[in-house]
């Protein structure tokens, strides 16, 4: 899956924030036109003020995004799958399947079995190890976040077989220290 993102003519950073990542990949790769989408209006407006060229969207928490189908040849989300239920993750890889190119590239991150360990509801444990997939509340985002919106756990053989539904070619890589893992996967070509 080797490429370079100066080769890519569109790339979207899903759930974007306030361009954390953006502002570095619109720097170093100029010929590339990046989109930031994200249900944080306030960031959105932030980006749209400070990082001029990029293309800002403000989502709703469902799909659709405002974008035509096979759009994109990069989608990447940091941190985004690791705060989302099932039903919304679902929704949104179907989503990112559709404007994302055939042969285009889906990036995300995962709290994977590593970071299971800091599951503390022993129901969400047992959840957990029967099927793969945790999502627990937490007192700190109570009262502020959506119940869909809280924080997930995926064990690699979980989101290998959600992601390689849509997908073709589909990678988990362990971040050695890290308390996320990449899943790397390249939308299929039709034949």
């Amino acid at each position: 899956m080797s490429t370079s993102l100066a080769d890519m003519e569109h790339v979207l950073d899903f759930g974007c924030g306030c361009g954390r990542t953006l502002r570095w990949l619109i720097e170093r790769y100029p010929g590339t036109q990046f989109y930031g989408a994200d249900v944080d209006r306030e960031a959105i407006e932030w980006c749209a003020r400070n990082l001029e060229k990029g293309i800002y969207v403000n989502s709703q928490p469902e799909p659709p995004l405002p974008f035509a189908s096979r759009h994109f040849d990069v989608v990447y989300c940091f941190s985004v799958f690791t705060h989302l239920d099932e039903r919304m993750q679902d929704m949104w890889l179907v989503e990112i399947q559709r404007i994302l190119k055939p042969g285009g590239i889906l990036i995300l991150t995962v709290h994977g079995d590593r970071t299971a360990t800091a599951l503390h509801d022993e129901d969400a444990v047992q959840v957990f190890r029967d099927s793969g997939f945790a999502h627990q509340r937490t007192r700190k985002l109570s009262g502020i976040m959506p119940d869909w919106y809280n924080t997930s756990w995926h064990s690699q053989a979980y989101i290998l077989g959600r992601v390689g539904r849509l997908f073709g070619d589909v990678r988990y890589i362990l971040v050695p220290d890290g308390a996320q893992d990449l899943v790397i996967a390249r939308r299929n070509v039709p034949k």
